[in-house]
């Protein structure tokens, strides 16, 4: 005698009761994990970066140095890529990093100083190890 197709039963359960338990099990684990998801975003700082600022400080620096043409030019290709890594590694801890001159209102810390440093920093290694 034929069984029909939906009393079929496996470890002595219907198939339907195992699909229903599949599918509660499934979405109790995607809740959990979109819960720990949105926490995570709520935990996230956001810091902005006068980067005008800075270049702006360089850009004058680099002027009144009275360099020739290719050594400025090497110059601001390397605190390019010191800021560029600079801003990146403050985006590695968690940070959202915003272009202070982007943002029109908010309690946002800044985080200028700490980046015009690391850069310092960045090209006092760099011109180390030309030597």
């Amino acid at each position: 005698m034929a069984t029909p197709a939906l009393c079929r039963q496996v470890f002595g359960v219907r198939l339907t009761i195992w699909g229903v338990a599949l599918a509660l099990i499934a979405a109790g684990t995607w809740a959990a994990w979109t819960t720990r998801q949105v926490i995570a975003l709520t935990k996230r700082e956001v810091v902005t970066v006068r980067l005008s600022q800075i270049m702006g400080d360089f850009v004058t620096a680099e002027a009144r140095a009275g360099r020739p043409a290719d050594e400025t030019k090497r110059a601001t290709q390397a605190y390019l890529a010191a800021l560029d890594a600079s801003v990146d590694a403050l985006g590695q801890d968690g940070r959202t990093v915003l272009v202070a001159e982007a943002v029109v209102a908010g309690s946002a810390e800044d985080v200028t100083e700490t980046v015009r440093r690391d850069v310092a920093r960045r090209l006092g290694a760099l011109t180390d190890v030309r030597r």
